[in-house]
């Protein structure tokens, strides 16, 4: 065969390819792109009424086996600036095999202690410590607070501005504490500021459902009662939100306080990552579906986009498809589908960018940028596992 001929046929073969590539890259990078604008407007203020009582809520720790680290959390609570006679902590001690409700005991909180080996998981903990809490008819509203995380004094304060203002649901930022520890610390810094900051604000702003990320998340007692807490799944927080959703409920985002962890060990890191993503493939083939379908025929934009949001690719896997569009682009031949496929990658790298800059990343994250591609094929090996059926096992803790 001459070398026109195969030239022409690799052409062809390349084609197909390409544009599938270059719709998925450009269009998941344009949905980027419009939540990073939307981000950088200033959000709307609360219109709560001069006069009006604080909400009185109760603050649910689910641990298991969190000893060593639960005091931090118990003493970031007990600081926050909160009229002390409306909030109280209760640590849920779930299947624990430490001393985890004795610690908590000690730090005089109020313990619920759980011992359920058939059901293990945050969601069973949450489910069971809810309907507990609520039987107390002065609780107003929940929130949940991961045992290793901290929190900015001004977080219920802000979490009641948002209840008090209409919403059945909050969610603060959620950020990795120690970008300074580490290259692999300060590219979690990254990540979780991008997906855990940045797309909430521009959803919020977009009038749209923030999402929820596990922890810092809080829900008024009408909600609780009116569509009880039924997510079980590895990502119980994004299964619940989509469920809340379909029954006509939106989540607003809390800016101004903040969830603050310690990023996890190299181990904690591949658990965590390998059940997020087993929980986003199973959410994607389940319950996308079911939502995507009852928001296009009732013409419900924020159902669409909640039903999307497990099915939308992750950076590293974008940045795969991205840069594997231009490639077969240019193999294939057009010039505008080049131009796009190049535009789409350009567009990524100006989300991440940007993101980063409108949310105030500190030197660290920027010196670790070197490392991306590094990052980007370990987590493509994690999604590779989680494809191929090798997901997580059972619910594991994450170690920091």
């Amino acid at each position: 065969m001459s070398q026109p001929r195969r030239l022409r046929r690799l052409r062809r073969c390349a084609r197909p390819p390409a544009w599938a590539l270059t719709v998925v890259g450009t269009t998941s990078t344009a949905h980027l792109l419009l939540l990073l604008l939307a981000g950088l407007r200033p959000p709307l203020g609360d219109s709560v009424r001069e006069g009006e009582d604080s909400l009185t809520i109760a603050v649910v720790v689910p641990a298991h086996d969190e000893a060593p680290h639960i005091t931090k959390t118990l003493d970031s609570i007990a600081a926050v600036e909160y009229d002390p006679a409306r909030f109280r902590a209760v640590v849920v001690a779930d299947n624990c095999s430490d001393h985890t409700a004795a610690v908590a005991r000690d730090a005089g909180v109020h313990v619920l202690e759980r011992v359920d080996p058939d059901h293990r998981g945050k969601g069973y903990a949450l489910a069971w410590a809810f309907e507990r809490v609520l039987q107390d008819q002065a609780i107003d509203a929940v929130c949940v607070i991961d045992a290793d995380c901290e929190v900015s004094p001004n977080l219920l304060a802000a979490i009641d501005r948002r209840l008090r203002a209409g919403a059945e649901a909050a969610q603060a930022a959620y950020i990795v504490s120690d970008p300074a520890a580490s290259t692999g610390a300060a590219l979690r810094w990254a990540g979780f500021a991008l997906f855990n900051v940045l797309r909430p604000r521009g959803r919020d702003r977009l009038g749209l459902s923030s999402g929820l990320l596990g922890t810092g998340m809080a829900f008024s007692r009408g909600l609780l009662e009116r569509s009880p807490w039924s997510a079980f799944s590895y990502a119980e927080d994004r299964e619940q939100h989509m469920r809340w959703v379909r029954d006509g409920a939106r989540v607003a985002f809390v800016a101004d306080a903040e969830v603050r962890t310690a990023a996890a060990s190299d181990a904690g890191r591949a658990a965590q990552e390998a059940r997020w993503e087993s929980g986003r493939w199973s959410l994607a083939t389940t319950l996308t579906v079911e939502l995507l379908a009852r928001g296009t025929a009732e013409r419900d934009l924020v159902a669409v986009e909640a039903a999307l949001e497990p099915a939308l690719l992750p950076q590293s896997i974008l940045a795969t498809t991205n840069l594997a569009a231009v490639a077969c682009a240019f193999v294939a031949g057009p010039r505008g589908l080049r131009r796009v496929a190049c535009g789409a990658l350009i567009g990524q790298a100006s989300y991440v960018v940007g993101g980063l800059i409108a949310v105030g990343a500190p030197a660290p994250v920027w010196c670790a940028m070197a490392r991306v591609p590094a990052f980007v094929l370990r987590r493509l090996g994690v999604v590779s596992r989680v494809a191929r059926g090798r997901g997580p096992a059972q619910w594991q803790r994450t170690h920091r």
